[in-house]
């Protein structure tokens, strides 16, 4: 799920010397300056593996907009879509990003009764939350401290079926992080965030600090359920994004987008976590994308804004390559074995894609959505530029 809305591009890229700041013009905003939570260079450099399927190709002059009746404020448009939404199912739910302006990004839920053909609003998940937070980085909180808002985005929407606890099972997963004056984008400064509700039309608790990561803020690793920095494989994560939330009998699984330096390079991999007990610990499984699987699609890039879902009995992980330009459409993978975070490769251990989805016009597109019920994949795509640059689309595709 998700599709970050504010790229997390050069997270670190201030960082390699001494400073642990991030660059705000990696995750910047859709204006031209950057896109949605996301791109970071990739030091993989030119080699272009693997030649991926023929993409598919979403016309974002003639596809159907997915639009939300009776949102109001959404002035950027809203991104980032997570579909609950079996094929069987008579409704929907839809989780998305609000983007009134960079500033006061919040999360949305709307409802679909037509196979995801339309969409009302129902309920407002979370609010900016103004607040200043210490650092020791003084770099990039000169004074000891950064002030802004605490802003909910990339969320994942999920029905905990099993949950013994009926006013759990509905659960948001989201990054929130503090974005400052300017649009200062602190992405370290922030955890990934859960919220529960009987129902989705709510109400929604707030946002509860889930999983966070050692950082100069201590915000980040204070008060949460598990630190990803202390899990086996995850000690060199800096900060992690893009939650996608799969709910299988049993258990809950994470991917999440694990910012690290390779080298002196900030890049970004996909991690898997897995939950027994309805997101009360976490057990991490591996990591389940690499920036080399992006490399048919995009050679060099990072790869992040997994969604996992399952269909017709099988999992499947959605991606994204990013970089500095920005993300570049959406890779699709089968998984061979969630236990062991295993997606199908060939012999020489390149994963193979079994759909590649891109735009035209080419614009930044990603990350993709897939809920059966409402017609398969959706497709974000950035319209760098304009007034309104974050649009959602119905891809077509009714199959992995």
């Amino acid at each position: 799920m998700r599709a970050p809305l504010l790229l997390l591009a050069t997270v670190l890229a201030a960082s390699v010397g001494c400073s642990d700041s991030p660059d705000a013009a990696g995750d910047a905003s859709l204006d031209g300056a950057g896109a949605p939570d996301a791109a970071l260079p990739d030091a993989a450099g030119p080699d272009a593996g693997p030649a991926c399927p023929a993409s598919d190709v979403v016309d974002n002059g003639t596809a159907s907009e997915v639009t939300v009746a009776g949102d109001v404020g959404s002035t950027m448009g809203i991104f980032d879509p997570s579909i609950v939404y079996p094929a069987d199912a008579p409704a929907g739910a839809m989780a998305y990003s609000s983007v009134p302006d960079q500033l006061t990004i919040r999360t949305r839920v709307a409802v679909s009764s037509d196979h995801g053909e339309s969409w009302t609003y129902v309920a407002e998940v979370n609010t900016p939350e103004a607040a200043t937070l210490a650092s020791s980085d003084a770099t990039e909180c000169p004074g000891g401290a950064c002030s802004g808002n605490l802003i909910s985005e990339v969320s994942s929407l999920v029905y905990d079926a099993d949950d013994p606890d009926a006013a759990r099972r509905w659960k948001l997963f989201a990054h929130r992080y503090l974005v400052g004056a300017g649009v200062a984008l602190h992405y370290r400064i922030g955890t990934i965030t859960l919220q529960t509700a009987a129902q989705v039309e709510g109400p929604w608790t707030a946002p509860q600090k889930l999983i966070g990561w050692t950082s100069p803020a201590p915000y980040s690793s204070e008060g949460v359920v598990t630190n990803a920095t202390t899990l086996a494989g995850m000690a060199d994560c800096l900060a992690l994004t893009e939650p996608g939330a799969l709910w299988l009998p049993g258990s809950l699984h994470l991917a999440v987008g694990c910012v690290y330096l390779d080298g002196v390079t900030p890049r970004i991999r996909i991690e898997l976590l897995r939950s027994t007990d309805h997101a009360a610990s976490w057990t991490p499984l591996g990591t389940l994308l690499r920036p080399t699987d992006a490399a048919c699609l995009t050679p060099g890039a990072s790869i992040n804004a997994a969604e996992l879902f399952a269909h017709d009995g099988a999992v499947h992980v959605t991606a994204t390559p990013s970089d500095s330009a920005g993300y570049h459409g959406c890779l699709v993978f089968p998984v061979d074995d969630l236990a062991t975070a295993a997606v199908a490769r060939d012999d020489d251990g390149v994963a193979w894609p079994s759909r590649t989805i891109t735009t035209a016009p080419d614009r930044f597109t990603g990350a993709c959505a897939f809920a059966a019920g409402a017609g398969g994949y959706t497709v974000p795509v950035g319209f760098l530029g304009t007034t309104r640059p974050f649009r959602i689309f119905r891809g077509g595709l009714a199959t992995p």
